[in-house]
C-alpha cells in the first residue's frame, strides 16, 4: 500500500554578505519580503489542496533559519527541526530526512545547488532555485521507495 507525502522544497531568501562565515550570514530586508510571499503561496496551496504542514526541516545556518521561522509563523502546531548536516549537503540526505519524516505535509528550507538538484530528481523536471523560491512536489511512497516521478504541482518564483 502507498502513501502520499505533499513537500514544499524553498531555498532561503536573498542574505547578506558581511557575516564573518557563510553559515552566519542574515537575511536581508528584501530577503525577509521575499520570503513572506513565499509563506503566502504556501499558504494558497495548502488551501486549495486541504492540507496543512505539519513539519518544516531546514538547515541550521542562520538564514534558513530566518526563512524557515518566518514561513513557520503561519502554522502554530508545526515543528520545525534544524540539522547542520543539511548546510552542505546532497539530495540523498534531503531524500532520507522525508522518508524518516512520519508527517505527510513536509516543508523543506535549504541551499542551492542541492536544493534544484532534489527537484529534479524527483520531479525529473530542471528548476534553479533562486532565492525564496518554492516547489511544490506531491510523492508517492510504497514501502519499498518513491515512485519516481513525483508530481510537481506548482513552482512559485519570486520576481
Amino acid at each position: 500500500m502507498s502513501h502520499k507525502k505533499n513537500i514544499f522544497i524553498c531555498r532561503h531568501g536573498h542574505a547578506t554578505f558581511t557575516a564573518q562565515t557563510d553559515f552566519n550570514r542574515e537575511l536581508t530586508a528584501e530577503g525577509i519580503q521575499a520570503v513572506s510571499n513565499t509563506a503566502l503561496f504556501i499558504q494558497k496551496q495548502c488551501e486549495i489542496a486541504n492540507i496543512s504542514p505539519e513539519l518544516c526541516i531546514s538547515s541550521s545556518a542562520l538564514r534558513t533559519k530566518q526563512t524557515a521561522k518566518i514561513i513557520a509563523q503561519s502554522y502554530a502546531v508545526m515543528q520545525c527541526d534544524f540539522y547542520q548536516e543539511l548546510y552542505s549537503t546532497n539530495a540523498s540526505q534531503w531524500l532520507e530526512k522525508i522518508t524518516k519524516a512520519k508527517q505527510n505535509t513536509i516543508i523543506l528550507v535549504g541551499h542551492n545547488p542541492t536544493l534544484s538538484q532534489l527537484v529534479q530528481v524527483l520531479s525529473g523536471h530542471e528548476f534553479y532555485m533562486q532565492p525564496a523560491n518554492c516547489a511544490f512536489i506531491t510523492l508517492e511512497i510504497k514501502p519499498d521507495g518513491f515512485i519516481y516521478p513525483a508530481l510537481l504541482n506548482h513552482v512559485f518564483q519570486n520576481e
